[in-house]
């Protein structure tokens, strides 16, 4: 592979990124922004058996505590009547939400088909999207979309682990090749603060960053 061949343009701020790890796939790092991703993806069939059978091994009691922490924090912005569950899976989540009294919209596109062919009849308050961001190839395009079914003072409550804890350490490379993140096939985007402040800069955003896994997007 030649020195060109191995920079890619990053898929959030398009500066050039060159080849940061290398597996069985490629990863790319960013020189601005900081985003690691690769372009080496599952196929079609092999995508959706891994989320099926991801789906299948997941406890029930585990989404209970996820609607607790995540309404504790939706309640610290609004009050929401409308939830949209972005990606929503087996739709468990959405289950546990209807259970405590919330109007949730699900949308996972092997079940229902892309958010961009939708029709909703209503603005969604609040769109959630748990492990999501880290699948999408075109994180912009699912972004935009999203907006145009958010209401005007609604937020996007994303879950992805961030890179945070070592991506600016000298020995960055060697954390990621031991992260169990990356490991998962279908896991192609990894963000961190610094991604995170240019996508606010860039979509004029609010971001409100909690942890190194939860971050809260706003218009401004």
């Amino acid at each position: 592979m030649t020195p060109a061949q191995e920079k890619k343009s990053c898929r959030i701020c398009h500066c050039s990124s060159t080849l940061f790890f290398r597996d069985h796939r490629e990863f790319y790092k960013c020189s601005e922004c900081r985003l690691i991703f690769t372009e080496d993806f599952p196929g079609k069939g092999a995508e959706e058996k891994h989320y099926k059978d991801q789906w299948a091994a997941t406890d029930p009691d585990f989404w209970k505590g996820q609607v607790d922490v995540l309404l504790q924090l939706i309640n610290h912005y609004l009050s929401p009547k409308y939830i949209l569950d972005f990606g929503s899976g087996s739709g468990e989540m959405t289950h546990e939400f209807r259970k405590r009294g919330f109007d949730v919209t699900p949308l996972e596109p092997m079940t229902h088909g892309y958010l961009k062919d939708q029709n909703y009849s209503v603005k969604f308050d609040v769109v959630i999207a748990v492990e999501v961001i880290e699948h999408l190839l075109e994180p912009w395009d699912e972004i935009h979309e999203i907006e145009k079914v958010l209401a005007p003072d609604g937020i996007v409550v994303f879950s992805s682990l961030l890179t945070n804890p070592f991506i600016d350490r000298p020995d960055a490379r060697d954390q990621f090749k031991n992260w169990w993140y990356k490991d998962d096939p279908t896991h192609v985007s990894f963000f961190c603060n610094r991604v995170l402040s240019k996508m606010a800069d860039m979509g004029n955003y609010d971001i409100d960053i909690i942890g190194d896994k939860v971050f809260v997007l706003k218009r401004k």
